[in-house]
């Protein structure tokens, strides 16, 4: 692809250079204002210091990054990983500093440092993803969910990180189009439209007209995709390994083991045609429920065609309102589906987020729009048997019944768990805390990281879409009783 000095890639390396202005400056203000006349001001401003050497080394390689994306693509891997490189190296030296300095001289490091290194880190770890996109999005987000790895402020931040990239030209999207149906865009569709509706870290969607006026939506993966996450998967991956072997109990490795888990099910779009084939078979007999379908002979490893269906974003409660709807059945309706889904059809779309939910006025109330189905999966009966224990001990506070379900689903657990901590969050991964986070949920959170060790994939991804919906939810009807709309499917209402 080409751009012009002032074109989407010169344009994303200044917002990168830009973004680091600000991160610099807000870094000295918190600085400043932990205190400049105690003991540990001295260190405190040279620990700044240094940082900001790798704040700005940092920038200024994912500015060339961003910048070179005209480039050929064997020629930016190198400076993706010197930023990974970086921000991993910015991150270690700062922590490991305040470790021994709190060995040798005590009385310079207090609380607030630990705080100032948590907020500056994660504010770096968070606009290396949204500078670099792709692969460090997808490990952010899944990170943002994971307080058993992370402390709370790098929790608090990732959760902003949003799957949105900057679209690649339209003449790059219709020759990848054309390559993939083996004819010119011209000869299958009437119309496609050259700005996209959705640009994400994999692909992304133009709006088109087939010959038949037929109104759909074409998601193409970006050319050379593939590549780029194995690049930046075996540069984490590296990364992790060598802050393991230097500090063994930070645990960074499972966020890797989840991307391989499932970068290769979103990359395959006739999987994704097929999962969204089953959706509407498992939840076709609702009619509050949308799910588009793909079209006959045009889905292929790298792109899939399906029919464009419209609606409002379900995280704009004001919309939904404006168009005549309850945000409280709304928000009844979608955790009814999503229950029905998995309790009666053992069948899970991984990712509600907002951008993959839109919401119809109907005949009959409103109606749930399910797009982006590349982590819709079938799950095994047994497992979801198992899920539906796992409610139902959570519902009755029966912490053995918990703990032998959880045994179930792969979780190693025993007598030996911290079963406070296990139960206070499971209650939060699997949807049964309805009250404001708190902040010692990050200390419960690595209690479960050292009581079990490494959560299994398919729970991991149960967890995670349960916390989408609870999000919305919280936005939508935050009285709403989801426990008891689950267990009417779990049949333990």
């Amino acid at each position: 692809m080409t751009f012009g000095p002032w074109g989407e890639a010169a344009l994303g390396a200044r917002e990168v250079l830009a973004r680091a202005t600000r991160r610099s400056a807000a870094e000295w203000r918190d600085a400043v204002s932990a205190g400049v006349t105690d003991p540990a001001a001295p260190f405190r401003l040279g620990d700044l210091s240094r940082a900001q050497w790798f704040l700005w080394a940092g920038a200024n390689l994912a500015a060339r990054e961003r910048a070179g994306r005209d480039a050929p693509l064997g020629e930016v891997l190198p400076s993706r990983a010197l930023v990974i490189g970086t921000l991993a190296a910015d991150l270690y030296l700062g922590y490991a500093t305040l470790e021994e300095r709190g060995r040798w001289l005590p009385g310079t490091v207090r609380q607030e440092d630990w705080e100032l290194a948590h907020r500056r880190g994660s504010g770096r770890l968070l606009d290396a993803a949204e500078a670099l996109g792709g692969t460090l999005i997808k490990a952010g987000q899944f990170a943002s969910s994971r307080p058993d790895l992370l402390p709370a402020a790098y929790i608090e931040e990732l959760s902003s990180l949003q799957d949105r990239v900057p679209p690649q030209p339209a003449d790059v999207i219709e020759a990848a189009v054309a390559r993939e149906l083996g004819r010119p865009v011209e000869e299958v569709f009437s119309s496609f439209d050259r700005e996209p509706v959705a640009a994400a870290s994999i692909a992304q969607v133009h709006r088109a007209t087939l010959r038949d006026g037929r109104a759909v939506a074409v998601k193409v993966q970006y050319p050379g995709i593939p590549a780029l996450i194995e690049a930046d998967l075996e540069a984490l991956e590296s990364v992790f390994d060598a802050i393991a072997r230097l500090e063994p109990d930070v645990r960074l490795r499972p966020i890797a083991d989840y991307l391989r888990w499932t970068l290769p099910l979103e990359l395959d779009f006739e999987r994704e045609a097929r999962a969204m084939a089953g959706l509407r078979r498992a939840l076709g007999h609702r009619a509050d429920v949308v799910v588009p379908g793909a079209v006959e002979g045009m889905a292929t490893r790298r792109l899939l065609v399906m029919d464009f269906v419209e609606g409002i974003r379900i995280s704009d409660r004001e919309a939904i309102v404006a168009a005549g709807m309850d945000p409280g059945e709304v928000a009844q309706r979608l955790n009814d589906a999503f229950a029905e889904g998995l309790f009666r059809r053992g069948v899970l779309h991984a990712d509600p987020h907002p951008g993959n939910l839109l919401v119809q006025p109907g005949p009959n109330g409103p109606r749930l729009v399910l797009l982006d189905h590349g982590l819709t999966m079938d799950l095994e009966p047994s497992f979801v048997a198992t899920l539906g224990e796992t409610v139902g001990a959570m519902r009755e506070g029966d912490m053995e019944a918990l703990t032998r379900s959880l045994g179930e689903t792969g979780l190693p657990v025993g007598p030996e768990t911290d079963v406070e901590t296990l139960l206070g969050v499971v209650g939060v991964l699997l949807g049964g805390g309805r009250e404001e986070a708190r902040p010692e949920l990050g200390e419960l959170g690595r209690g479960l990281g050292s009581s079990v060790g490494d959560l299994p994939p398919r729970l991991l991804l149960v967890g995670r879409a349960i916390g989408l919906l609870d999000g919305i939810t919280r936005a939508l009807d935050p009285d709403l009783d989801v426990l008891e709309i689950v267990g009417r499917h779990t049949g333990r209402s």
